[in-house]
């Protein structure tokens, strides 16, 4: 029984940690006239780490330095 228990619980958790769902982003840069500005970015039906991925990657953007962060 104890058996039948652990194998469904650790079944349940591989199915939350692989699940996919909507992550916001967040970057904040200086714009020419040295003002700061925020900019939201929604990265949908995407794991945790294919989103910290995409975030992350907002950073580059030309000559623009961003910093990004995922929450």
């Amino acid at each position: 029984m104890k058996k039948l228990v652990l194998g469904v619980s650790a079944m349940a958790l591989l199915g939350l940690a692989s699940c996919k769902k909507d992550y916001d982003c967040e970057c904040t840069y200086q714009n020419q006239s040295s003002t700061t500005v925020t900019e939201h970015k929604t990265i949908k039906n995407s794991s945790l780490d294919d989103a910290k991925k995409t975030c992350d990657g907002y950073e580059s953007d030309g000559t623009i330095v961003k910093t990004c962060t995922l929450l």
